[in-house]
């Protein structure tokens, strides 16, 4: 079997790793940071795990990859219910969505103007031409109005306009309001709000999966970021600093303009300019440590509405059962922000006071935190614009012709997917390298093809 270096010790990397080496690869994996799991990764503020960001593994998981996750983490795997919220028109909803909360808790006007747009729905065109076009044919104005607009714009960061409808397929599994309810009435039972989660935060995942994969015998090599990958007949060198590695493939879950630039020989012109064309959305993620046992009883708040720069805050005891300080937890803010804007410069202690500020806005408690933390993230929420749509597919042509090095994950590709999703990419991406140690590219081909059809679930 040849020997294959993976990039990048994200989950979607960590997957493909194990998976490569059980099928008899030998595989070293290369990562820039200090800690596999990428943004799936855990780490420690003021004694306690959280996570960067609001995560939870969901049901929908693959049989076969929730039962390998499970044998991994075995008790420590926790079966919990959804608890979250979502504030509109400056009312709290229950999410996931339920039939009552929602009957009791929107507002008449809002609710009598929902069901006329769902009334009046046959008469809207078949299909909508942009972002905002499609949520407003599906659900009708009031919804991508009051909700879905502000949100992606403070996600994305222009125009729900100015987005495809590519994203509101992958984004939103609503296909009307038919749908909505019938996802109400499964959510009003606790079986119907179920994920999982681990005992020490979502990271775990990650971590199980790399110590599995050492011990099957992948080499995986942290701080160790990759500066160029040279192409050449049948085999690829790898630098990194002043190591050199040569191998027969290489599996990239980096992100996509990084390897662009590290390839030798680089990509054609059209698609180093199609790369260079997609932006994605960077966040800031600011942890804040509060002197109490608890801030809320609710796991996630979403704050879709423009007034506010947080979109989500989560509390990470609220997730699990875990061995957690008693007296403090922490508070995860999540602010979307372009990587060169004002925001993104701000210090820690800017950002935590701007983060108390939306939350007494928001009408919550006041958190009076003591210590805040933040980390930067430049590469979330890949952001599909009408403007690039010709550029995504040049790049999706590009990928589906893969020579030594394939292209995988949420970062690899440019997607918004689950950890559910590119853990399934992961595994794939394994199976596309043959015994005689090349690339079946047909076979990727199909699994692209695949995964386009991927609807997130938040």
């Amino acid at each position: 079997m040849s020997d294959i270096a993976v990039l990048g010790a994200g989950p979607a990397g960590l997957m493909a790793a194990l998976k490569a080496r059980e099928n008899g690869h030998e595989v070293t994996v290369f990562e820039a940071s200090s800690q596999v799991g990428g943004m799936a990764a855990s780490l420690e503020v003021a004694g306690q795990r959280v996570d960067l960001g609001s995560h939870r593994l969901h049901p929908a998981t693959d049989p076969s990859i929730m039962s390998l996750i499970k044998s991994l983490l075995g008790d420590d795997l926790q079966t919990r219910e959804r608890n979250g919220r979502i504030r509109l028109k400056n009312k709290w909803i229950g999410f996931p969505l339920r039939t009552g909360d929602m009957v009791k808790n929107l507002p008449l006007r809002f609710s009598a103007a929902v069901a006329f747009d769902t009334l009046v729905k046959p008469l809207r065109p078949k299909s909508g031409s942009n972002f905002d076009a499609e949520i407003r044919r599906r659900l009708g104005p009031t919804v991508a109005r009051e909700f879905y607009g502000p949100y992606a714009t403070k996600l994305y960061g222009v125009a729900p306009s100015s987005l495809t409808t590519e994203l509101s397929d992958r984004r939103v599994s609503a296909g009307g309001p038919a749908q909505i309810i019938k996802n109400a009435l499964r959510a009003a039972k606790p079986e119907g709000r179920i994920f999982y989660y681990p005992r020490r935060g979502y990271g775990q995942i990650s971590e199980s999966l790399a110590d599995a994969a050492i011990s099957h015998g992948v080499k995986i090599q942290l701080n160790r970021p990759v500066d160029r990958i040279t192409v050449s007949g049948g085999s690829v060198e790898i630098a990194s600093g002043d190591t050199l590695l040569n191998t027969g493939n290489v599996l990239s879950s980096i992100p996509l303009p990084i390897l662009a630039r590290a390839l030798s020989p680089s990509p054609p012109e059209e698609v180093v300019s199609a790369i260079n064309q997609q932006r994605t959305r960077g966040m800031l993620i600011a942890h804040l440590v509060v002197p109490q046992s608890q801030y809320t009883s609710f796991d996630a708040h979403y704050f879709p509405g423009l007034d506010l720069a947080t979109a989500r805050l989560s509390e990470a005891k609220n997730y699990r059962t875990g061995d957690d300080p008693p007296d403090l937890t922490v508070l995860c803010a999540e602010l979307p922000c372009w990587v060169d804007d004002e925001l993104w410069g701000a210090s820690p202690e800017t950002i935590g006071q701007m983060v108390e500020e939306d939350l007494t806005r928001a009408g919550l408690p006041k958190a009076n935190h003591t210590h805040v933390e933040v980390r930067r993230l430049p590469s979330v929420y890949p952001v599909y614009e009408q403007a690039t749509s010709s550029a995504r597919t040049v790049i999706d042509n590009w990928l589906r012709h893969p020579d030594r090095v394939l292209s995988l994950g949420r970062q690899g590709l440019g997607v918004p997917d689950n950890l559910h999703h590119v853990l399934s990419m992961g595994s794939q991406a394994a199976s596309t390298i043959t015994s005689i140690g090349s690339i079946d590219a047909q076979a990727w081909s199909r699994s692209l093809t695949d995964f386009s059809a991927h609807v997130v679930q938040d």
